[in-house]
């Protein structure tokens, strides 16, 4: 962040700032007889300790010398130090620090690009249709009640019956004549980020409740998203005609959860309908109506086009995104910026596929023409001209990539001191090497280094994959959803995440790492599988997002070690130590035994345990009674223990045989 440097008199003796590191003495230094004007200079986010002095015109090893005098004990040359820290500093040495913020502020205004401000008086403008958002719970019948209001048949095509992605429809309601855009978002626990943008953009929201199921956790959690949001809700109890449904159940567990319904009192409207058979929909239709009228929505349909990106994916027409137009006109040609991609408008497709012409505020259109893919939840503002576009998007890269290297400072201070200890302790070995003539013994690592270590090699399993699937939304949920399966003994690493079929540069990187992936709500591809198995790259196709965690727990579960324990097959006690002739002159020292419980077996694996400690693991080589060799042994009777490769067994050690069972670890 660059600063602006001014020269400026000032008649103010600056405070002096003593910078010391945590619980380090604060070290006073030497009173100045007379100091000079402090001169502004700018100080940068994030600056390294080897770059400060040249950047500020001081000697380098005067520098050094100073820090440590302010208590700052690991001044390696790589330190990177804040904005904060370089100011403090920067006064020591009679300088007025200028922060880069009023300069990066100037830059922003500049370079980027910002919506305009809102109209103070609306009642002149244009009136535009209202945009309802329907939430709720996993299949309390949010799709259904739209397909009746649209007369379409959405639901029948959502894989489990339940909504993938989020939605958005410009429907004209029969009974009022007036067009209202609905956007109809996923109950899945996975879609949180999908209801929250809903919530964000939306006018009016329409919470569904089964009246046979009440109020559930997703329900609970989209009436959370619309309270921060600030939205007004309405309340529709649907599955009002089955026969277990309970209305009076529903608005007492809403009034429990703090909905004031106009039941008791309150100003939330509670409607009871049927998505199935279409009772009492009119007058759901007529409250979101009637609410939208008291609203009075308007909105410029002149001027810059601004919106929101809801949905975005990838087509055989290339990247395209579904926009929310909030001000302005869309139209083709339009030179639209959207987070950090931009792109000239081709065509305009309306929900059914159909090209339009041109789309005002309140009006959801599918957008072509993007240069790179856009994110679901990135607002949309036009540009001027492409240059400009070009301009904002790589400010805005620029942007990130300081906020990041900010982010990793601290991250970056640590690898570095480790990295400064580790050449400085080779050196030291080195030059002890040199002078004795001797191999240097190996010094212990630094605590710091053994902790970076172990962050590199945790006990914990990784297993890495990659997510493809057809809108950014359903991607940026499975990658949100998959982590919920991590566990101390192994965890999901999402690699990369992106829309679209499954591609060979995917299958390779997959390879590479020894990954798997997971294509989402994909059509199937053939020819991609066959490419993969030959690879050993594992695909897993799937259309429902509560099966997908089904397929990752599966391979997380096959990459755990099995869980291994013991079983006591049979005890014994050596009661008597001898010896027997084997042959060539060897003999071999029997341990004489009385077998307490269970089963001792020749070749069982077999431990000695001598009061609470275990002196032998191994197996029994022989197995006698009286003078014959047998197998087992049973309850009760007495035999001669010969233990393979071991005889410092004593009377009074117990012995114990066991079986070692392995079986599958479960998350």
């Amino acid at each position: 962040m660059a600063v602006a440097v001014r020269k400026e008199k000032s008649t103010k003796r600056p405070r002096r700032l003593m910078l010391c590191a945590k619980n380090a003495p604060r070290a006073k230094l030497p009173e100045r007889r007379r100091r000079r004007p402090p001169e502004r200079r700018s100080v940068a986010k994030a600056v390294s300790r080897s770059h400060y002095p040249s950047s500020s015109a001081v000697h380098y090893d005067n520098f050094v010398e100073r820090l440590e005098d302010l208590g700052y004990d690991d001044v390696f040359p790589g330190k990177v130090l804040n904005a904060e820290t370089s100011g403090m500093i920067a006064m020591e040495y009679n300088f007025d620090p200028v922060f880069e913020d009023a300069a990066e502020k100037g830059e922003e205004e500049e370079r980027d690009l910002k919506a305009r401000p809102e109209v103070e008086d609306k009642s002149l403008l244009p009136s535009r249709p209202p945009v309802v958002t329907i939430m709720g719970h996993v299949d309390h019948g949010k799709t259904t009640i739209l397909d009746y209001l649209r007369k379409s048949s959405v639901a029948a095509g959502e894989a489990g019956g339940i909504t993938q992605h989020i939605g958005a429809f410009s429907v004209p309601l029969s009974g009022s004549g007036k067009s209202i855009t609905f956007l109809d978002t996923p109950g899945h626990a996975a879609f949180l980020a999908m209801r929250q943008r809903g919530a964000n953009i939306t006018d009016i929201v329409v919470l569904v409740v089964a009246a046979d199921d009440s109020v559930k956790p997703q329900t609970l959690e989209s009436l959370r998203c619309a309270r921060e949001a600030g939205v007004p809700i309405l309340v529709a109890i649907n599955k009002i005609d089955k026969p277990e449904a309970d209305v009076e159940r529903v608005k007492n567990d809403l009034a429990r959860h703090g909905v004031e319904i106009e039941d008791f009192g309150g100003d939330t409207q509670v409607i009871c309908v049927s998505g199935k058979t279409g009772k009492g929909m009119e007058d759901l239709e007529e409250a979101t109506v009637t609410l939208s009228e008291i609203l009075d929505h308007r909105a410029e349909a002149d001027g810059p086009v601004e919106g929101w990106v809801v949905e975005a994916t990838t087509k055989s027409s290339g990247r395209v995104a579904t926009v929310l137009v909030k001000r302005g006109t869309l139209r083709p040609g339009a030179v639209i910026v959207a987070g950090k991609t931009w792109g000239r408008v081709r065509t305009l497709k309306n929900e059914a596929g159909q090209i339009v012409h041109e789309a005002g505020p309140g009006i959801p259109v599918e957008v072509d023409g993007w240069r790179h893919q856009p994110s679901a939840g990135d607002e949309v503002l036009q540009a001027p001209n492409e240059q400009k576009a070009g301009d904002v998007v790589e400010y805005r890269q620029e942007k990130e990539e300081r906020e990041r290297t900010a982010q990793d400072m601290e991250a970056i201070n640590e690898t570095r001191r480790v990295e400064q200890e580790r050449r400085a302790r080779e050196k030291a070995e080195e030059s002890a090497k040199k002078s004795s003539g001797t191999a240097a013994i190996d010094a212990p690592p630094s605590p710091a280094e053994t902790a970076s270590t172990a962050q590199k090699e945790p006990g914990q399993l990784t297993v890495p994959f990659i997510i493809k699937a057809d809108v950014s939304g359903s991607a940026e949920a499975v990658a949100a959803y998959i982590p919920s399966l991590t566990s101390p003994l192994i965890a999901p690493q999402i690699l990369q995440s992106g829309i679209g079929p499954v591609h060979e540069s995917d299958i390779e990187f997959a390879a590479t790492v020894g990954g798997h992936i997971i294509a989402f709500n994909l059509p199937a591809n053939n020819d991609a599988k066959a490419a993969a198995e030959a690879k050993g790259v594992r695909i897993l196709e799937n259309n429902i997002i509560y099966r997908v965690l089904d397929d990752v727990k599966e391979v997380l579960e096959g990459k755990l070690p099995p869980l291994v324990t013991q079983r006591v097959l049979g005890e014994a006690e050596v009661s008597v130590s001898f010896d027997i002739d084997i042959g060539r002159r060897k003999r071999m020292w029997i341990a004489g035994c009385k077998v307490r419980n269970g089963v001792v077996g020749k070749g069982s694996r077999v431990r000695v345990m001598r009061g609470s400690e275990k002196i032998y693991d191994g197996t029994i080589s022989s197995l006698k009674n009286v003078k014959k060799d047998v197998q087992e042994m049973r309850k009760g009777t007495e035999c001669g223990i010969g233990f393979d490769m071991w005889e410092h067994f004593k009377v009074g050690d117990q012995v114990q045989t066991y079986e070692e069972v392995s079986e599958k670890r479960r998350l």
